[in-house]
């Protein structure tokens, strides 16, 4: 079963509390890039699948202090007390760390989709500050999006 129209549905019944528009494309994805900050969410629902996945880059892996940093992100992934219940992964790829969270697509209703949504972006901002402070670099003036691509070239939405 092709869950794109129950998700869509839920999106369509938030879009008002959200501030804006979401929308799963027909390659069931659908990316969300903050203007004000710069910080890039991804939905994803796989075909005949039960699951809605987001997901959002917080950052580049440093290459220095890499033990004292995976120190840092194990401590926050615990319980997902410090990543709002979500998990910290890392693209070996891209050598990226990614904050992701998984919901049972029949277990969703608008007001908890809602409610998972405003804490998803909250705490993207937060990692991210966490994380300049943990590397104690200052973002450079202007600096305030990411470079490249968004995933998904069908469905960008630019809030």
């Amino acid at each position: 079963m092709d869950n794109r129209s129950t998700v869509n549905e839920l999106f369509q019944s938030i879009e008002t509390q959200l501030g804006f528009q979401i929308v799963l494309g027909n390659n069931n994805l659908c990316n969300i890039k903050r203007k004000s900050t710069g910080e890039e969410t991804i939905i994803e629902v796989p075909r005949n699948g039960e699951m809605l996945y987001v997901y959002a880059l917080i950052g580049d892996v440093p290459f220095d202090n890499r033990e004292k940093f995976f120190e840092f992100i194990l401590k926050l992934n615990l319980h997902g007390n410090g990543t709002g219940h979500g998990n910290i992964g890392i693209d070996a790829k891209t050598n990226k760390f990614i904050l992701s969270r998984s919901l049972s697509i029949k277990n969703l209703d608008d007001q908890y989709l809602l409610q998972v949504m405003n804490e998803f972006f909250s705490t993207v901002s937060q990692l991210k500050e966490k994380l300049l402070q943990f590397l104690q670099v200052q973002p450079a003036e202007g600096a305030t999006a990411f470079e490249g691509e968004l995933l998904s070239p069908n469905l960008n939405f630019v809030i």
